[in-house]
């Protein structure tokens, strides 16, 4: 069984060799588009205009499958039964699944010791809203891309516009729903000569353009809750 804390470190220490590997983490969000249900939560949407062609690339990087890649999957504590849906439907090993809340709730707290301190070792690529505050981070950025609203669609040309540059040696941080997804699958598979990690909300409290703020990052009731993995 895998313990929620326990689990930051297994990656934090995977980051910590500096060896090329990917992580992308699918949550209630990622699993509505994946069952194609419609959804606009101010970051990103799904409707009857969404072309098929972006849903089966979700599906795709969630299935995706490489020694140096790494899912996150919604935990039964927050998910209830689509917690096993979404383990069963991933056909990933276990050994390369995790929580997809590994960085947030009550592992926020290590993630600001550990991940979010070891960024500016780093010449970092980052994906995020167009309207983000780099200027507030912690830590510097080699290269902005600005994305929009539903960047999964509407910016999903920047995939191929980052593989052709064959950059090595980065990391690159996708705070960009379900966009990080297909951003961490495909280019891991194009290029494995950097670091992609999908960190989500983690850098809202910086960034300053969420579409909606987050109970964790504010000190409220999940900034304590430590989420389980028994029973998927």
């Amino acid at each position: 069984m895998k313990v929620f804390d326990q689990e930051i470190h297994r990656i934090f220490n995977l980051f910590k060799k500096g060896a090329p590997f990917s992580f992308s983490k699918y949550a209630d969000g990622e699993w509505a588009i994946m069952n194609n249900y419609y959804l606009n939560n101010n970051e990103f949407e799904i409707s009857s205009k969404t072309p098929d062609f972006f849903r089966q690339k979700l599906i795709e990087s969630f299935r995706f499958k490489d020694s140096d890649y790494y899912v996150g999957i919604s935990c039964p504590c927050c998910q209830g039964n689509e917690a096993h849906k979404m383990n069963v439907f991933s056909e990933q090993n276990e050994e390369h699944l995790t929580f997809a809340n590994i960085f947030v709730n009550s592992n926020y707290s290590i993630y600001k010791d550990t991940f979010l301190k070891e960024y500016g070792k780093y010449d970092i690529h980052l994906v995020a809203n167009k309207n983000s505050k780099i200027e507030n981070l912690p830590f510097k950025i080699e290269k902005f891309y600005p994305i929009s609203f539903s960047a999964w669609v509407n910016n999903y040309d920047l995939i191929e516009n980052i593989k052709q540059q064959n950059l090595s040696n980065k990391l690159f941080l996708f705070c960009a729903g379900p966009f990080g997804n297909l951003l961490a699958h495909q280019l891991h598979k194009s290029n494995k000569n950097n670091i992609y990690l999908d960190i989500g909300s983690t850098l809202n409290p910086w960034l300053q353009s969420e579409g909606f703020k987050r109970d964790y990052y504010m000190n409220g009731y999940f900034s304590e809750r430590k989420c389980i993995w028994n029973k998927i």
